[in-house]
């Protein structure tokens, strides 16, 4: 696949570009999840909830346009001061309190109210008089009208409703027009607003959860920045991996031109995983797959480890950041290796003119083979050389693109990454580099 018009034209996402774009999608991602638990987020969801229900919605609304002489406080009170002004009642109130109206129900209780029929009784006691014009007094047919009517009993009940505490405080929560201001659903209202306008609802609001697809689709298994000085030597191991002990870890292929040191080509620092192969001449073991190890002279040392004893993973997503440097002479690769010589999956591997990716699987007899040439881009630079390995494909993307995928040569088994570099019969050999700034596996959840 050649790729070069994709850098030329941007599909391809330049390396520090699609770094910053992941970085920044998980940084957004933790944030949206740290959100999502929050207890700021927990109390705007009920109030949103509260505030956009229909009854608070409606109750808004009443409070904010309803007019005092629309409500029953105002036809209560109304109707009470209708009553308190009437002039007729208050001179019942006033005739009720009075003293002779008092002295005239007393008289009326007592037997000598008989004579009040009698004229002759009258005329001749002064007492009987008085008693008798007050009784045709329209002072006392007033009275006698209004006493135990309805109309009373409506004023008394009036004005003890609001004389209470609890009318007076709502004849002034609605006489108030800028009543809702003092309300507590204004307040939760309020609140409600203050909580929305914050970067971290904002955010959570206006963020789209499905860009995070890819992330809740993936969790990490492995990682290694390589931050430390050292190489992590519970993580990789040099040489190859066998599972039994007793075979040779540390042994080049008779006919390559480098040997395999026990480490000695292998440094950390600043971040970054190197694989240095040297020109210098050692003798080291070496394996001919005709008689077996032997003892050979090599003109280069270089390294290879592997996780075979701390990690290996069926299926999953495997990437890491690579580059080489130096010399093109020299054969790097960033491979998924088994026990035994297959299954073998590149994921890099630059032969000292092409990058390529490959699958080899078999059994011994056959051997099924799946490869694809990369053009276009620059070993030299840095990209990130990524494999899906699902349960039915193998899939190789560089950065953002897709460049191979295949449903054959599909392992069967867990594999373990491995990094190398090499010097091969046909190659003439050189002093560099292969730097490794990253490598991150997932599982998919």
């Amino acid at each position: 696949m050649n790729l070069f018009w994709k850098k030329v034209f941007g599909g391809l996402t330049p390396t520090e570009k699609l770094e910053k774009e992941e970085e920044a999608l998980l940084l957004a991602y933790k944030r949206y999840c740290d959100i999502e638990l929050s207890e700021q987020l927990k109390e705007y969801t009920a109030l949103f909830q509260t505030v956009k229900a229909a009854s608070f919605k409606e109750k808004k609304k009443t409070l904010q346009n309803r007019k005092f002489k629309d409500t029953e406080e105002y036809r209560d009170f109304r109707k009470y001061e209708k009553l308190h002004r009437n002039a007729k009642l208050k001179s019942y109130y006033d005739e009720l309190n009075s003293v002779r109206l008092a002295e005239f129900l007393a008289f009326k209780n007592s037997p000598d109210y008989e004579k009040l029929g009698l004229k002759k009784e009258i005329d001749k006691d002064p007492m009987l008089q008085k008693f008798k014009t007050y009784e045709k007094s329209s002072a006392y047919k007033n009275y006698l009208r209004f006493h135990n009517s309805f109309v009373v009993q409506e004023y008394e009940k009036l004005k003890a409703k609001v004389s209470t505490d609890d009318f007076i405080e709502r004849k002034i929560f609605w006489e108030n027009n800028n009543r809702w201001q003092t309300t507590e659903e204004y307040t939760i209202e309020q609140r409600y607003h203050e909580l929305q306008k914050t970067d971290d609802i904002k955010f959570y609001e206006f963020t789209d959860p499905q860009k995070f697809g890819v992330i809740e689709k993936w969790a990490l298994s492995f990682e290694d920045n390589f931050d430390g000085e050292k190489l992590n030597k519970n993580r990789w191991k040099n040489g190859y991996y066998h599972r039994a002990a007793a075979l040779k870890k540390i042994y080049s292929f008779a006919g390559e031109k480098q040997a395999y040191s026990d480490g000695a080509n292998i440094k950390v620092g600043d971040s970054l995983l190197k694989i240095n192969t040297i020109q210098e001449k050692t003798e080291a073991t070496a394996w001919d797959s005709k008689i077996g190890f032997i003892t050979q002279e090599f003109n280069f040392s270089s390294g290879i480890i592997n996780t075979g004893e701390s990690f290996q993973q069926e299926h999953g997503l495997i990437k890491a950041k690579i580059r080489i440097v130096g010399s093109s002479h020299i054969s790097h690769a960033f491979w998924l290796g088994a026990d035994g010589k297959l299954p073998h999956i590149s994921i890099f591997n630059f032969d000292g003119k092409k990058i390529s990716v490959n699958a080899y699987s078999g059994n011994g007899k056959s051997v099924s083979a799946q490869k694809e040439t990369v053009k276009g881009i620059s070993p030299f630079d840095f990209y990130i050389y990524t494999l899906e390995w699902t349960n039915t494909e193998l899939i190789w993307r560089i950065n953002n693109i897709e460049i191979f995928r295949t449903s054959k040569s599909l392992p069967k088994q867990t594999l373990f990454p491995a990094f190398n570099s090499f010097i091969g019969a046909h190659q003439h050999g050189g002093q560099g580099s292969l730097e490794v700034d990253w490598i991150r596996i997932y599982t998919k959840k």
